[in-house]
């Protein structure tokens, strides 16, 4: 419904029309007026709507982001990267963008014969602050930045034996990884399992999406520098379809 809300948003202001307000919008969708009211304003928290000074509703600059990083280029083109990257390490291979503390899973690969452990399902949601994909799309995020979004949520309990319990100890994390340029997060979502992670940024060096590598931590740690290596070469690779370029050469 939420979808349809923000679909139906859209298609209006395309139009070139006057804007729905709430009300219009409830008749139009075909949903209570009360239970309207509530899905937009949730929109609207999340940045999905935004509402005009005349109440008239337009798409706002998280659905513009969201559909930026769904961009079909880049999950096409992404499917034999990832490939390759799971085959290599025996693992699995994601691509995820981020949704305000959720981190949403777009496409994965598994090696073949490695079962499906790994393989994840698109749309997944798992926490930003305790998987390495979501510490990758927080690493430009300032220590306040980590506080004012984590605020709301209880940390204590979420997550493997060594996730975070704090905002701060997210931002210590994401400073230590910072600097040798990927994200490692042992042990954080579940245990005994490693995901090492890089970002994948646009042509203006934002974080538009995460690449990773998930797998047994025994596995994997022996094989980090190569991880890290081909994980850094998969975004940088990634990274011209954020833009919508064509293939590369």
């Amino acid at each position: 419904m939420a979808l349809r809300m923000v679909n139906t948003v859209l298609d209006r202001e395309v139009s070139g029309r006057n804007g729905f307000n709430v009300s219009r919008l409830a008749d139009e969708v075909g949903v209570e007026r009360s239970k309207a009211s509530r899905t937009t304003q949730d929109l609207c928290d999340k940045g999905f709507l935004e509402r005009r000074d005349d109440s008239t509703l337009r798409a706002g600059t998280a659905f513009f982001t969201t559909a930026a990083s769904l961009h079909p280029g880049l999950l096409a083109r992404s499917r034999p990267l990832l490939r390759r990257l799971a085959v290599e390490h025996g693992a699995g291979a994601r691509l995820s963008v981020r949704d305000g503390v959720q981190v949403r899973l777009l496409r994965a690969e598994s090696a073949t014969g490695f079962g499906q452990e790994w393989q994840g399902v698109a749309s997944l949601v798992t926490p930003c602050w305790c998987t390495g994909a979501g510490r990758a799309l927080l690493l430009d995020h300032t220590a306040e930045e980590i506080t004012a979004l984590l605020d709301d949520y209880e940390l204590i309990g979420v997550g493997g034996p060594d996730a975070a319990h704090s905002a701060g100890e997210v931002t210590a994390a994401n400073d230590r990884d910072r600097l040798r340029g990927f994200v490692a997060a042992h042990g954080e979502f579940e245990h005994g399992v490693t995901e090492y992670a890089v970002p994948v940024r646009d042509s203006a060096g934002h974080i538009r999406a995460a690449v990773s590598v998930v797998g047994r931590q025994e596995d994997l740690t022996v094989r980090e520098q190569a991880v890290h290596t081909d994980l850094t070469a998969a975004a940088t690779a990634l990274a011209r379809y954020v833009d919508g370029d064509t293939a590369p050469r």
